[in-house]
């Protein structure tokens, strides 16, 4: 038996449709910064950002992390900041869509 094409064809295309139509994606309406209600770290010590996009089911969740002042503390690109030297840095989180940010103040202190 022998098919033609062109009714194989509406099969797919009906296939494709249903999966353009379920794709809508869902953009970014803003960024939070989630941390233990702590501003102050010990030089030489770690602690764990986690940033919150928004909506929970946006599309691309992706982020950016930053510090302004890298000598006195580090930021790598899963939230984790390490402090370096006293002083204060500001951390912040950037989403890859939409640009939206949000910051925390971290200050490093010295333990005698």
């Amino acid at each position: 038996m022998k098919l033609n094409k062109s009714v194989l064809s509406i099969p797919i295309l009906l296939v494709l449709i249903f999966l353009l139509v379920g794709c809508n994606p869902v953009s970014v309406t803003g960024v939070s910064i989630l941390y233990d209600d702590f501003s102050q770290i010990v030089a030489g010590m770690t602690m764990q950002l986690t940033a919150e996009v928004e909506p929970p089911n946006a599309s691309n969740k992706a982020v950016t992390w930053t510090s302004s002042n890298p000598g006195v503390a580090t930021v790598n690109a899963t939230g984790w900041v390490t402090a370096v030297a006293k002083g204060v840095t500001i951390i912040t989180v950037t989403t890859n869509s939409g640009g939206f940010t949000d910051s925390v103040e971290i200050e490093v202190i010295y333990i005698y």
